[in-house]
């Protein structure tokens, strides 16, 4: 089972948690102040997105949105009437005196109305309420709207998502999952839009703040340091505001290629990484998906870059921006050829290895992600000299959409390791930042660059259409997932075979944790049925009362669920427990498929990984119930070993990992 699976069967399982994020959300976004930073809209049209699958049901979601919509509306009304005016100048909303100057407006214009006519419009949504309380609207005139507005929002918010959900029926078996991948998507927005809403109000004030002290500073010491600061930071300067902009992209982008190449050549914790975030992404692949990401990568061919970088130097050669034209040209051609003698130097294999033949089967960086940020990023550092700040904003914008699509393709479809796609990113950042700071500062910001925007843009979209329109189908066969199954015999297995599987479990970040103290070959249920004779069994269900146990300070270990660690990105197929010490300690023993078979005349047995822990309660300030698991493996398996017969006891040498673990491992075998 893949964690997405898991998280599919677990909204499924625990609706009534999910009925309260509706409420929740809802509520929170009537709420001034938390309202501007908690689109709960977007959470709700998600999780309805789930209904026509089964693992939410349509009323509830309704009536649960309704009533937060409506509570929170209230909780609203309720501080604009206990706190007065004071509380429209308080904190953030001092700072948004124009967003609170229209709601004022808003309800002027429209009284009790605009408590209905408000719950529709973002901007005001979660002050309306608050200035209505503010102006003395009674309960008795409130509450009606309230309800009005809550009824006719909520069907707005649930439908739309449940209709999506519909739509996705014809994908059958992969529903779910579908609904559940555009849920994460619209999570992943929201913590976008949550981080962009706190960088605008706290983090650029605190970074205009720290830029004026460095100027101040600079401007005090006249050397060639603080000569390059005042270039950059100066606002008096000619092309400081293009400048800074340019020299933070070299300095991240160099930071973060130098740190993932050292990852890379050490083979760290982020290598490891790699093997969870593909398996991962590979768990999310759906026909739907693939043909969409198929389609994105195409963007990112040689076959579109090409023409794009050739429409541009012809452009700027018909201007007789000769130089301009080899600011690009150079721009392209060296980044291929650093990314291209890296790839030939390092020989990092690629997850898919049969995708590519030549040099451009090795993997570090990714080719499609370095030249299409040098290529798009350098194009728009050229075009957006002397444009105005909406359009300036929406190149950078569109360039950062098109290049981070284009890079996410490659790591849905399995053509790169993360590390491949965020090391060429990082390289084409820095090498745009580096050239562009000499472009920005000895090339003029003149009307050379004019025409430029029309003529590679059309360039990009007829020769992606002409890709895709001959290319897609060859391509969506390509890319394929192609299933790989190792095999060995028993006897390679016991004689050796066993020290080809993972030793140890990998977290997401890539870093070792618990040692596999047990390799099984056949079937779960030997385990679970020999276990079951001491005592092991299934531990408690992640339900509502399951979840409620860790807030309990009364619950012991049996009422505690066991949480479903991953390894390399995949959930346990298998979890059992044991209970010791008057409940106080507990076993948990914890199965992954290692994607071994072993050759055999009677089938194909599975090689199963296991993990035994020892998980103690803990229980602090009386306040809420947590599990600390202990780092000795040794004692855990030698209890387990007391029931599970062991085949054989082989040893690594020496393990890995902090646990304290003298390197023995069981192998044994069982079942089907």
């Amino acid at each position: 089972m893949s964690w997405f699976d898991a998280i599919a069967e677990f909204v499924a399982a625990h609706r009534q948690l999910a009925y309260l994020l509706v409420f929740v959300f809802a509520f929170w976004e009537s709420i001034p102040v938390v309202g501007l930073f908690i689109p709960g809209s977007a959470i709700i049209v998600g999780l309805s997105i789930l209904i026509p699958s089964g693992a939410l049901d349509l009323l509830p979601v309704m009536a649960m949105a309704t009533m937060g919509s409506i509570a929170g509306d209230s909780a609203s009304l309720a501080m604009g009437r206990r706190y007065g005016r004071s509380l429209l100048s308080w904190g953030p909303l001092a700072r948004h005196a124009d967003t609170v100057a229209r709601a004022e407006g808003f309800f002027r214009r429209h009284g009790g109305k605009g408590i209905v006519l408000g719950r529709f419009a973002a901007p005001v949504r979660g002050i309306v309420p608050a200035i209505g309380g503010v102006a003395g609207l009674t309960w008795s005139r409130f509450l009606p709207a309230a309800v009005i507005a809550a009824v006719l929002w909520a069907p707005l918010h649930v439908l739309p998502g449940a209709l999506i959900g519909a739509s996705l029926q014809v994908a059958g078996a992969v529903t779910a999952r579908l609904g559940i991948f555009l849920l994460l998507l619209l999570v992943l927005g929201y913590l976008l839009l949550l981080a962009a809403r706190i960088l605008l109000y706290w983090g650029i004030p605190a970074g205009a703040s720290a830029m004026r002290r460095l100027l101040v500073w600079a401007r005090a010491h006249d050397n060639i340091v603080g000569r390059e600061i005042v270039a950059l930071l100066d606002p008096n300067h000619r092309e400081a505001r293009a400048l800074a902009p340019l020299a933070i992209l070299l300095i991240l982008g160099g930071w973060g290629f130098f740190a993932i190449l050292e990852d890379v050549i050490a083979g760290d914790a982020l290598v490891r990484a790699d093997g969870s975030i593909f398996n991962a992404l590979q768990a999310l692949r759906t026909p739907w998906g693939d043909m969409v990401m198929v389609a994105i990568t195409e963007l990112g061919d040689a076959r579109v870059t090409v023409p794009v970088v050739i429409a541009g130097i012809g452009w700027l050669a018909w201007r007789r921006a000769w130089i301009d034209a080899a600011y690009l040209a150079a721009a392209v051609l060296i980044a291929q050829g650093v990314a291209a003698a890296i790839k030939i130097a390092l020989h990092t294999p690629r997850p898919i290895p049969e995708l590519y033949h030549g040099w451009s089967a090795f993997s570090f960086p990714s080719g499609h992600a370095t030249v299409n940020a040098v290529v798009y990023g350098f194009l728009a550092v050229m075009i957006m000299r002397g444009k105005g700040p909406i359009l300036r904003a929406a190149i950078a914008a569109t360039v950062a959409l098109l290049v981070g699509s284009i890079a996410l393709s490659r790591l849905y479809l399995g053509a790169h390791w993360f590390t491949d796609v965020a090391g060429g990113l990082g390289f084409g950042i820095a090498w745009v930042g580096l050239l562009g700071i000499a472009y920005v500062r000895h090339r003029p910001a003149g009307g050379l660059s004019r025409g430029l925007l029309p003529a590679v843009a059309g360039t990009l979209v007829v020769a992606s259409i002409v890709n895709i329109a001959f290319f897609h189908s060859r391509d969506l066969a390509r890319y394929q997932p192609v299933p790989r199954t190792p095999t060995m015999t028993a006897t390679d297995w016991i004689r050796g075979g066993w020290a080809q599987l993972p030793s140890h479990r990998v977290d997401l970040g890539g870093e070792y944790e618990e040692p596999f103290i047990l390799q099984l070959a056949g079937s779960p249920d030997y385990l679970v049925e020999t276990l079951a004779r001491a005592g092991w069994h299934a531990p408690a269900a992640w339900n509502a009362i399951g979840a409620v146990a860790w807030l309990a300070t009364g619950s012991d270990m049996e009422s505690l669920p066991v949480l479903p660690k991953l390894h390399n990105g995949r959930a346990p197929r298998l979890m059992l427990m044991l209970p010791e010490d008057g409940d106080r300690t507990r076993l948990v023993l914890r199965l992954w498929d290692s994607g071994f078979r072993l050759n055999s005349d009677i089938g194909s047995p599975v090689l199963w990984l296991a993990t035994v822990t020892r998980e103690d309660l803990s229980q602090p300030m009386g306040i809420v119930s947590l599990t600390l698991t202990g780092k000795d493996a040794n004692g855990p398996r030698d209890l387990l070993a007391r029931t599970l017969p062991a085949l054989t006891r082989k040893r690594i040498d020496p393990p890995q990992g902090d646990a304290e673990w003298d390197g023995v491992l069981m192998l044994t075998a069982g079942g089907g």
